[in-house]
C-alpha cells in the first residue's frame, strides 16, 4: 500500500523532528560505530602481530575501502529497487559474518577477502542509511541531523579503539573479532525490526531553491533507467563540474581521513608504543572529536558547509604533516588532538553536501556514486602508504593532497546551503 505523497513525504513536513530517527537509525549507527572503529584499531594490529609487515597490513586495511568501493553501484541500484530496511539489514548481517571469519582465521589472504566483504557491507549500510535520512528531513535541517549521526560515529571512535586495545590485551584478538560480529548480528535485527522499508518516491520541494543551482543541470526528460556498467558514466556524466570540484574535496578529504585512522596507528608502533596506549591516545583524540559535532551542525546550518569542511580538511592535513616530527607519546597526544579538532569540523560534511546536492528523482543512484567517489579516497590512502618508500613519505604526501582539496573547495565550490542559494 502507498501512502499519499503529501503526507508520507517527510520531507515537506516543516517540523519534521529528529526524533523519528532515534530507534532506526541513530541506535544502530552507534553501536556499529564502536564495532567498526574497534576494527580499524584491531585490525593492522593483528595483522602485524600474525609475522606481516607494513606493506601488507595497510593492503589488509586498503580492503575495507575497496569493498565500500566496488559495492557502491550495486547498493545504489538495490536501494533504489528493494528499499531501505532489507538493503541496511542485510549490510549489517555481511559485516557480521566477515567479522567472524575473522576471529576464527589467521591467514592474511583470508583476513584480507573477509575484510572486503566487511568494506562492502559498511558501504551498503551507509549508502542506505543516508538515502533514508535525506527523504526524511528537508534541507535546513540535514546539517543538524547529519552532524548527529556523524557524532555518534565519533563517540564509536572514542569508545571503539578503547574497546580494541583493551580487548586485545585481556582477552585476545578473536574475542575482539567476534564481539564485533555479534554487535553487527544485533544491529541487522535493529533495523530490521523497527525501520519502514521506503523507496527513493519522495517529490521534489519546489518551495526550497535547489543546491544544484551553479553546476550542471540535472537531465531531462524521463528518469534515466540506469545499469550496472551505466550508473557511474551517466551520473557523473549529468553532473561533470560538481563531481570535478565538489567530488575532488570529497575525494581528498576521505583520503586524509583514512589515512589518519591508518598512520596514527602505523606511526605509535614506530615509536614504540603498545597497542594499549596507541588505542587510549586515539581513544582522546576522538573524545575531542567526538564533542566538536554540535557545534560542527550550528556551522553547517547557518555559517555554511564551506566553513565546516575547509576547516576540517585543513587542520587534518596540518595534523599529518607534524606527526613525523613526533617522537614520544605527549607530542603524539598533541598531533592526535589537532587531527580530533579537524575532524570534528567536519561532522557529517560529507553526508550533508551529498544529502543537498542528490536530485531527487534518481536520489540512490546520485548519492551511490558520490560514495563512490569518497571511497575511492578512502582507497587510494592506505595504497598510498603501501607504496610509499617509508611513513614520513605517506603523512606528507597525504598531507599536500588534503590542502589542495581544501583549496579547491574554498575556490571553485558553490555553498549548498539552501538559504544561501542564489534565487
Amino acid at each position: 500500500m502507498t501512502l499519499s505523497q503529501d503526507q508520507s513525504s517527510p520531507i515537506n513536513n516543516p517540523n519534521a523532528s529528529l526524533r523519528r530517527l532515534i530507534i532506526p537509525i541513530y541506535l544502530p549507527s552507534m553501536l556499529m560505530a564502536v564495532a567498526q572503529m574497534a576494527l580499524l584499531i584491531v585490525l593492522p594490529l593483528y595483522i602485524l602481530d600474525l609475522g606481516s609487515g607494513v606493506a601488507e597490513a595497510a593492503f589488509v586495511f586498503a580492503m575495507r575501502s575497496l569493498g565500500s568501493v566496488l559495492v557502491n553501484v550495486p547498493a545504489s541500484l538495490a536501494i533504489s529497487q528493494y528499499g531501505h530496511r532489507p538493503s541496511m539489514a542485510v549490510a549489517n548481517v555481511m559485516m557480521g559474518l566477515s567479522a567472524f571469519i575473522i576471529s576464527i582465521s589467521t591467514s592474511s589472504w583470508i583476513i584480507a577477502i573477509s575484510t572486503l566483504v566487511f568494506g562492502a557491507g559498511m558501504g551498503t549500510w551507509l549508502l542506505a542509511r543516508l538515502a533514508y535520512i535525506t527523504g526524511q528531513l528537508p534541507n535546513h535541517r540535514r546539517g543538524t541531523a547529519l552532524a548527529t549521526l556523524a557524532g555518534l560515529q565519533r563517540l564509536g571512535m572514542f569508545v571503539g579503539p578503547l574497546l580494541g586495545g583493551l580487548g586485545v590485551d585481556n582477552a585476545g584478538y578473536s574475542t575482539v573479532f567476534a564481539a564485533i560480529s555479534l554487535t553487527a548480528l544485533v544491529t541487522a535485527a535493529l533495523v530490521w525490526c523497527f525501520t519502514s522499508s521506503t523507496l527513493d518516491q519522495h517529490p521534489v520541494d519546489v518551495r526550497t531553491p535547489s543546491p544544484l543551482q551553479g553546476f550542471d543541470p540535472p537531465p531531462a526528460g524521463r528518469r534515466p533507467a540506469y545499469s550496472l556498467f551505466t550508473l557511474i558514466p551517466g551520473i557523473i556524466g549529468h553532473y561533470r563540474t560538481l563531481f570535478a570540484t565538489a567530488g575532488t574535496f570529497v575525494f581528498a578529504l576521505q583520503l586524509v581521513r583514512e589515512q589518519r585512522n591508518l598512520l596514527m596507528v602505523l606511526w605509535g608502533t614506530n615509536i614504540d608504543l603498545d597497542a594499549e596506549t596507541i588505542g587510549l591516545i586515539v581513544s582522546t583524540a576522538a573524545a575531542v572529536d567526538m564533542a566538536m559535532f554540535p557545534l560542527a551542525g550550528y556551522i553547517m546550518d547557518h555559517w555554511g558547509r564551506k566553513v565546516a569542511g575547509v576547516s576540517c580538511i585543513g587542520f587534518l592535513s596540518i595534523a599529518l604533516g607534524l606527526l613525523p616530527l613526533t617522537s614520544s607519546m605527549l607530542p603524539y597526544l598533541l598531533a592526535g588532538i589537532i587531527a580530533g579538532i579537524g575532524n570534528g569540523f567536519g561532522s557529517g560534511i560529507i553526508l550533508t553536501m551529498g544529502a543537498d546536492l542528490a536530485p531527487k528523482h534518481e536520489r540512490s543512484q546520485f548519492l551511490g556514486v558520490w560514495r563512490f567517489v569518497g571511497d575511492l579516497g578512502a582507497l587510494a590512502g592506505p595504497l598510498l602508504t603501501s607504496l610509499s618508500t617509508s611513513l614520513i613519505v605517506a603523512l606528507e604526501l597525504s598531507a599536500l593532497v588534503g590542502l589542495t582539496g581544501g583549496l579547491i573547495l574554498l575556490c571553485c565550490v558553490a555553498e549548498t546551503l539552501s538559504r544561501r542559494a542564489p534565487q
